[in-house]
């Protein structure tokens, strides 16, 4: 007769809150706010961790060489070096390279500039699906191309001269070379910052090696395995060689990335915790509230273990009404918080994420299911441990001195 008493009861007690339960039921739709923030916040906060963290591998780690292998006088032969680099083990990209730093000066303004030399015949894919869909191409000598961030700063437009100042390299003076602004780009990194693209023998001639390139700049399978590539490299390749990996320019910020998810997850994690214990509140209210129907069903023959079952199920209700709305949150929330960062930027007039200061300049977002899955499952742990105490509590109330004062 007792076998759908507790699951009508507590199904009851979550849709009305029963007798004179309209204070339980406002702290019940509280509980359920709370759920749904913390879970929402948790889903979407890490969508955002984890998209900073595609954009590394993907964006970032492919306008930044995995590895740079660079040769203490220079490369005459670079064509034959890099047809055999390009057979070695792990190597999927080998682009011939020279660098020079300096200064970029226009009109009243300076900035830092770090001039890469690249030939047309090879352009790292990574800049050039950035280069081709600007519409550009490689610069030929006294050309350069400069990112939109920088070319802002120094408030250049396209057809314009800047003038690159070269400190003193091997004994030479200080040089001062005049270039063309033939495109302006965008990566959307902090690379916006402080690149420009220019020949490699012009580049090659700045810094010293004329006629010869510095190195390579290499993409390899496995780029959490680059440092050990690199090592392998060398002892496969002439004498002459040194080499730095990605870990060294950007493992920092790799390293900052997945800390940052982390604390933050441990941190939305803990609000979920607190808004979860919100429902043992709610409960014992629930609990106290109902005293007098709970010693009813006693009377009734209604046993302690369903009491339990009673009030496990009212909590679990509210939890998965909660969780579940968290979730749907979550998930509109992941589509829209890009565009949401941008309508409030454009609305203030600033950038939140400047490439000055953050690695990338808009807010990444990528929707794991297994983390969404996860995130439920982990609320619904701590929502059924949060109910068992209140659960307990009503079962253990004895009728006779519940109904002593009713009348």
């Amino acid at each position: 007769m007792f076998k759908s008493v507790p699951a009508f009861v507590g199904l009851r007690y979550f849709t009305s809150g029963g007798r004179g339960g309209l204070l339980v039921s406002f702290i019940s739709m509280l509980a359920i706010a709370g759920l749904a923030l913390g879970v929402a916040l948790l889903v979407v906060v890490l969508s955002v961790m984890n998209g900073f963290d595609r954009e590394l591998r993907e964006r970032i780690l492919s306008v930044v060489p995995h590895i740079q292998l660079i040769h203490g006088i220079g490369v005459s032969d670079w064509p034959a070096q890099s047809q055999l680099i390009a057979g070695l083990d792990q190597v999927t990209e080998v682009t011939p390279y020279n660098e020079a730093e300096g200064l970029i000066h226009s009109g009243q303004q300076t900035r830092p500039i770090q001039l890469l030399g690249l030939s047309a015949r090879a352009v790292p894919a990574g800049l050039e699906d950035v280069i081709r869909g600007a519409g550009l191409a490689i610069p030929q000598s006294g050309q350069l191309l400069l990112p939109q961030p920088l070319a802002e700063d120094l408030n250049v437009a396209v057809g314009q001269q800047v003038t690159v100042i070269v400190p003193a390299i091997n004994g030479s003076a200080t040089a001062a070379y005049s270039f063309l602004v033939t495109g302006i780009f965008a990566t959307h990194t902090e690379l916006d910052q402080i690149l420009g693209l220019a020949s490699l023998e012009e580049v090659g001639s700045i810094a010293g090696v004329e006629g010869l390139v510095q190195g390579f700049r290499l993409q390899v399978e496995d780029q959490f395995d680059a440092r050990d590539t690199g090592y392998r490299l060398l002892e496969q390749l002439p004498f002459g060689y040194g080499f730095r990996d990605w870990f060294q320019t950007h493992g920092n910020l790799y390293q900052a990335i997945q800390l940052s998810r982390n604390l933050v997850g441990l941190l939305i994690f803990l609000i979920v915790a607190i808004a979860t214990f919100n429902v043992v509140s709610m409960l014992m209210m629930s609990v106290v509230n109902k005293r007098s129907d709970i010693a009813i069903l006693q009377t009734l023959g209604l046993s302690r273990s369903a009491i339990v079952q009673l009030f496990l199920i009212q909590g679990a209700m509210i939890g998965l009404f909660g969780i579940a709305l968290g979730v749907l949150l979550g998930i509109i929330g992941c589509y829209w918080v890009a565009d949401l960062v941008l309508w409030v930027e454009s609305l203030i007039g600033a950038s939140f994420l400047n490439t000055a200061v953050y690695p990338i300049d808009y807010i990444p977002v990528d929707l794991r299911w297994g983390d969404v899955a996860q995130i439920a499952a982990v609320a619904i742990v701590l929502n059924l441990v949060a109910t068992i105490y209140p659960a307990l509590r009503a079962s253990r109330m004895v009728p006779a001195e519940e109904l002593r004062f009713e009348g």
